[in-house]
C-alpha cells in the first residue's frame, strides 16, 4: 500500500490489469468462508483496508450486498477504484495516515487486508494498521488478512513467484513479487515476514481466536505448497 511503485500511474494501471488469477481461486474464497460472509447472522458493513483498485470490494458488494468502505494511501488507486468498481454499496477513500478519521470506533462488522502488510516494511506501520483496525470494528467482528506464504519463497506458481529461489530471508527483508497473467509480467517489492510474526501482530494488538490457515492449489500442474497465508481473529 506504501510502496513506492504505487505512485507510478503507468504501473498502477498495470497492476489494475494484471491482477493474480490464483489468488481468486485459492486466497480470497478461503478468507471470506473464514469471516463468515455470506451467513445469515452477518452484519456489515465491511473495511477493506488497502483497498488498491477497488476490486475485492466490488466482489463484497456485488457478490453479498455488504456496504463496503475501501480506503488506501494511493490517491491513484483510489481513482482507479471509484472510476472501474464503483457500486451502489461501496464508498472508497483516500488516507493519508494509518487513521480512517472519518468513520467512528466499532463501526465496522468485519475488516480484510489483503495484499498489504507484505508491502510494508516496518513493523511499527504494521502495529500502526492492525492497532486503528481494531478501534474501527465492533466486539468480537472478525478481520482477516492475506499475503504471500513465506514458507513458499522462492516457489513459482503458475501465477506468481514472491522471493528468488535458493534465497533465505530474514523479517523484514527486501523481498522481490512477479506477477504474471495473460502474457504479462509486474514486479512488486515486497518484505518477508514470518507466519509467526503475523500471528502474534493480531493477537499482541487485542485480537483473539487468531489462525493461519494455508490453501493449497488444486491444480496438479501447481506445485504441492501454499502460495498464500490467510490470518484471521476476531476483535
Amino acid at each position: 500500500m506504501t510502496a513506492a511503485w504505487w505512485s507510478a500511474g503507468t504501473t498502477v494501471e498495470a497492476y489494475t490489469a494484471l491482477g493474480n488469477p490464483l489468488e481468486w481461486q485459492l486466497a480470497y474464497p478461503e478468507l471470506f468462508e473464514r469471516l463468515g460472509f455470506g451467513n445469515p447472522s452477518f452484519e456489515g458493513p465491511v473495511l477493506d483496508y488497502g483497498c488498491g483498485p477497488g476490486k475485492v470490494a466490488a466482489h463484497l458488494a456485488e457478490r453479498y450486498g455488504y456496504d463496503v468502505v475501501g480506503c488506501d494511501v494511493s490517491t491513484e488507486m483510489i481513482a482507479l477504484a471509484k472510476r472501474d468498481n464503483a457500486t451502489p454499496r461501496t464508498t472508497f477513500t483516500s488516507i493519508a495516515k494509518p487513521v480512517l478519521e472519518d468513520y467512528p470506533s466499532e463501526y465496522f462488522g468485519a475488516a480484510i487486508c489483503t495484499f498489504v502488510l507484505c508491502v510494508l516494511g516496518a513493523p511499527e506501520q504494521h502495529v500502526d494498521l492492525v492497532r486503528e483496525v481494531r478501534r474501527l470494528l465492533r466486539p468480537g467482528a472478525p478481520f482477516g488478512l492475506i499475503v504471500p506464504h513465506p514458507d513458499s519463497s522462492g516457489v513459482q506458481f503458475s501465477t506468481c513467484r514472491s522471493g528468488d529461489p535458493d534465497v533465505t530471508y530474514h523479517a523484514g527483508d527486501p523481498m522481490t513479487t512477479r506477477l504474471t497473467a495473460g502474457g504479462t509480467d509486474l514486479t512488486i517489492q515486497d518484505f518477508f515476514w514470518p507466519t509467526e510474526w503475523y500471528r502474534s501482530l493480531l493477537e499482541d494488538n487485542g485480537f483473539s481466536s487468531v489462525t493461519a490457515y494455508a490453501p493449497l492449489p488444486k491444480d496438479p500442474a501447481e506445485p504441492d505448497r501454499a502460495p498464500f497465508l490467510i490470518v484471521a481473529g476476531r476483535r
